[in-house]
């Protein structure tokens, strides 16, 4: 018998170059193989992802499959979060940079993704809320620096040039970072310092590319990792880079810490992202919901 009775897939038809319908029509096709009863809805715009997950519970669902790419996946989870009957998420990587299915180490072709979840193993995440924006995320809210990339990386470009798309705007971008006085309180002491990115991350090890925000940042926890960057040359950036690649180079231009909650004032304002969207400027509070969504991994998440 398959760990689940009935998926409900949710379709971004613009993810992975318009290919995302008939991705998710092949897994559909393999889900059923598997025994597992399948209903498909593409999205039309924004909030359509939130509002089905939230009520696919009650419409006897058991678990929901978002096919797109992170945006598509954590608009799922945001819905997920608030409903009133949770099931669990899986995910069909067909996005841009798919950075959430990498960090989870979550398969792209869709025989293997059928077969994971048939599997049904299922651990609890964290979720990132903004409050006062009533947003989610699963993998972190990035401002200033990592927002600008996002900015300058419209929808032709990502068609066009895929995730190199990201690299060229963050070329454009790499040696003008812009310096704010930034007001960082948390639920310990309040600090102000200067710097042009704060990362708030709740996914932070990305395997394949050994690549690490924060090697100890666990979405298990409850709690997030802050890291603040201040770079102001050449020598501090490739400085960082060496850090989040080793994690053994320490540099003043980059500081952690860990918290449960997050309020960031910066002066000037700087933009705001989570998981690839653009939400505005600063200032912004964040908060961890502990558990907040089940997430169907591969035997290899670790």
């Amino acid at each position: 018998m398959p760990a689940f009775r009935r998926a409900l897939i949710v379709i971004n038809p613009v993810s992975g170059l318009a290919q995302g319908l008939r991705l998710g029509q092949r897994l559909a096709g393999r889900l059923q193989e598997y025994g597992v009863e399948c209903s498909i809805r593409q999205t039309r715009g924004e909030g359509d992802a939130a509002q089905w997950a939230q009520s696919a519970g009650e419409n006897g669902f058991d678990v929901i499959v978002a096919v797109g790419g992170d945006g598509t996946v954590a608009e799922v989870a945001a819905g997920l979060v608030r409903a009133s009957l949770k099931i669990p998420l899986a995910h069909l990587p067909v996005g841009t940079a798919n950075v959430i299915a990498i960090a989870l180490s979550l398969p792209w072709m869709i025989r293997t993704a059928a077969a994971v979840i048939s599997q049904g193993r299922i651990r609890s995440f964290d979720v990132g809320y903004l409050p006062d924006l009533g947003r989610h995320f699963l993998l972190m809210a990035a401002i200033g620096f990592p927002a600008r990339i996002i900015q300058d990386s419209p929808r032709k470009w990502k068609n066009i040039l895929g995730v190199f798309a990201y690299l060229a705007a963050g070329i454009r971008n790499l040696f003008v970072p812009k310096h704010a006085r930034l007001e960082i309180d948390t639920e310990y002491a309040p600090m102000v310092v200067k710097g042009h990115t704060v990362l708030i991350t709740n996914i932070g090890r990305i395997r394949q590319f050994g690549f690490a925000v924060a090697p100890g940042t666990s979405p298990h926890d409850g709690r997030f990792d802050v890291s603040i960057i201040s770079s102001r040359t050449v020598w501090d950036v490739l400085k960082i880079a060496l850090r989040l690649i080793t994690w053994r180079q320490r540099t003043r231009a980059m500081r952690n810490f860990r918290a449960e909650r997050v309020r960031v004032v910066a002066n000037p304002p700087l933009p705001i992202q989570i998981d690839g969207e653009i939400l505005g400027t600063t200032p912004v509070t964040i908060e961890v919901i502990h558990g907040g969504v089940d997430i169907v991994v591969p035997a290899g998440y670790r």
